[in-house]
C-alpha cells in the first residue's frame, strides 16, 4: 500500500513513522528532492518514478534470529 504525501514535511514524518512506501504526491523542487535522497537512500531507500509522482521505497531489515 502506497501512501501519498502532499510535501516534505509529510513525506518525512511518514517514513519516520515506519511507512515502506511513500508516494510524493506534490512537485518536488531539486534542493528537496536531493536532500530526501541524500537521507533516506543512505538508509536502504530507493526512489522511483511513478505514473505522476516519485515514490520513495524501504526495504524491511530482516532481523537474525536469536540463537
Amino acid at each position: 500500500m502506497v501512501i501519498k504525501a502532499k510535501n516534505l514535511q509529510d513525506a518525512e514524518e511518514l517514513l519516520h513513522s515506519g511507512i515502506n512506501k511513500v508516494e510524493l504526491a506534490y512537485d518536488i523542487g531539486s534542493d528537496d528532492f536531493f536532500r530526501l535522497a541524500t537521507r533516506w537512500c543512505d538508509r536502504g531507500a530507493r526512489i522511483t518514478k511513478g505514473h505522476q509522482h516519485f515514490v520513495v521505497q524501504i526495504k524491511g531489515m530482516a532481523i537474525p534470529p536469536n540463537n
